[in-house]
């Protein structure tokens, strides 16, 4: 299964600057990062994140029994972009399919 995730990426999303208390959010480049990604879904430290891999980590804290509220936690995200997030994460499917997406 394929999904475009890029697709869903608000257009006014700001990038990354790695200063500030602004969202760690980088733009899509095409690569995704298997290990910010697993960094970012345990919640170990912020981590900056293309949006697709926010989708697939907030997919992962979703497979492992965590909420809206966990994913705003780890991905230090506010809630309701934490509940975007689920919800597109949910659109994936099944677990087993995210490194296909």
């Amino acid at each position: 299964m394929s999904v475009d995730l890029t697709a869903t990426r608000p257009a006014d999303a700001p990038a990354a600057t790695g200063t500030g208390a602004g969202p760690l959010m980088l733009p899509e480049d095409g690569i995704v990062d298997p290990i910010a990604i697993e960094i970012a879904a345990s919640g170990t430290r912020p981590v900056a994140l293309t949006h697709t891999e926010r989708v697939l980590a907030a997919a992962r804290i979703l497979a492992a029994g965590g909420g809206a509220n966990t994913i705003a936690a780890r991905l230090h995200v506010s809630g309701s972009t934490a509940r975007t997030l689920a919800h597109q994460a949910r659109r994936i499917g099944d677990a087993g399919d995210l490194w296909a997406a």
